[in-house]
């Protein structure tokens, strides 16, 4: 596959004034050779004397005091941004969606799932995905999880559900991409799904529940629950990555153990996926080192020769500590500088991007056919409204009433048995 270079505005750090491209390179980069400006946590570190793993692991005890500190938004962007809700039982659940400009229609979605106590907004301008919509022109959708986390797939026991109160996530996730298919927004053989720390648990349970949803999966700084060894049957091989730094004090790359649950490391998760999609090869490869000042480096193994072509990535970032790699301008949360190195050897949203676009959802078309149905599939093999043969009859008799938070929206999935397994605090 073919490597991007990255198109959207980045500022050159202190002394530097011109970019340059370099061959081979994901993104653009000082002339000077300096790092980026706001290069991220490692440099505050050091420049206070405080050792990363240190600090990372205290993360959990301040998580109350960040909780409640929104930052404003990344700086404007080219396109639409609002914020939207929809109605989930007797809630109304927020998200932000950012629109780049171009024709009208429907078109590919990236929905990016939030660390536990952050914002849609913080984690919007912390993350740094809208550059890659902007680039690559899909759809960013970013929806919060109830009381700031994910209801994800570990065991109760390993989360403060006491504290923290559950929500149906999963149902809130099904019913935002019917929503977005059904608005005319989201293309529904291109919707995807990435996350990050109890985001990232988030979209495995998502992939091993609702396979059938989205096109491609990714997971950034999260491995995968034991428990999804016995668990996580998916209905289909699906597509997922992980990006996980080797130096994670919050969630460990080695993997975490307790007497109530565990969690794989990040070589087992992906290992996992790869037997899951029945994957027969391997293959490994070191990544340039674009940034000699960060302190870290990226090697990517790919599982191929998978059922349906579903390959399973797991990127390491070695050095890397509990931050997903960025190239462009964000804006840090408070707890990041004590959080370990970033890496700016990759970036986050492009790596993402270029690994879960080159799957859909749409079936092969017929010899002789331009279309697999004569109208847009949905996931779940439905027709769109005004399609032929791609719902079936019987299905219709399962409408929702009139009403309902549902009502006028497609069939294109079950809504879920609700199953609360508790909150993450990660």
């Amino acid at each position: 596959m073919m490597w991007l270079s990255r198109t959207a505005p980045m500022r050159p750090g202190p002394g530097c004034d011109s970019f340059v491209v370099d061959p081979g390179e994901r993104a653009r980069r000082p002339k000077c050779g300096a790092r980026l400006s706001g290069a991220g946590p490692g440099t505050a570190l050091r420049r206070f004397g405080l050792p990363a793993r240190r600090w990372g692991a205290r993360l959990l005890a301040a998580c109350a005091l960040v909780a409640g500190v929104a930052l404003p938004a990344a700086s404007a962007t080219a396109g639409s941004l609002r914020t939207e809700q929809i109605r989930v039982g007797k809630e109304q659940r927020p998200y932000l969606i950012l629109t780049p400009d171009g024709p009208p229609g429907p078109r590919p979605v990236v929905v990016a799932l939030h660390g536990a106590m952050q914002t849609p907004e913080s984690f919007r301008a912390y993350f740094g995905l809208d550059a890659a919509a902007e680039a690559h022109g899909f759809v960013a959708v970013y929806p919060e999880g109830d009381g700031r986390v994910w209801n994800d797939g570990r065991p109760a026991a390993m989360r403060l559900k006491a504290v923290l109160r559950p929500g149906d996530d999963v149902s809130f996730l099904v019913l935002l991409v019917r929503k977005l298919v059904a608005e005319g927004i989201a293309d529904p053989n291109r919707i995807y799904l990435t996350g990050i720390s109890n985001g990232g648990f988030m979209v495995q349970r998502m992939a091993c529940e609702h396979a059938t949803l989205f096109a491609a999966y990714s997971v950034i700084m999260a491995t995968t629950p034991a428990n999804y060894r016995e668990e996580c049957h998916p209905a289909r091989p699906v597509p997922i990555m992980f990006i996980h730094g080797s130096a994670d004090s919050v969630i460990a790359y080695d993997g975490f153990w307790t007497p109530v649950g565990a969690t794989l490391s990040a070589p087992d998760s992906a290992r996992l996926f790869a037997r899951i999609n029945g994957c027969s090869a391997e293959a490994s490869r070191k990544l340039p080192d674009l940034d000699a000042f960060d302190g870290t480096s990226v090697s990517e193994r790919r599982w191929s020769s998978c059922r349906d072509g579903a390959d399973v990535v797991l990127m390491r970032v070695a050095n890397g500590g509990h931050q997903p790699p960025v190239r462009v301008d964000t804006k840090p949360d408070l707890a990041t500088p004590f959080l370990g190195l970033r890496s700016h050897d990759i970036d986050s949203g492009e790596e993402v991007w270029r690994f879960m676009s080159a799957f859909s959802l749409a079936p092969p078309a017929p010899a002789g056919s331009a279309m697999g149905y004569s109208g847009t599939p949905f996931p779940g093999g439905f027709a769109a409204p005004g399609g032929s043969a791609g719902r079936p009859a019987e299905q219709d008799a399962g409408a929702p009433a009139a009403g309902s938070p549902t009502a006028g929206m497609p069939l294109n999935v079950p809504l879920p048995v609700p199953v609360q397994r508790g909150i993450s605090t990660q």
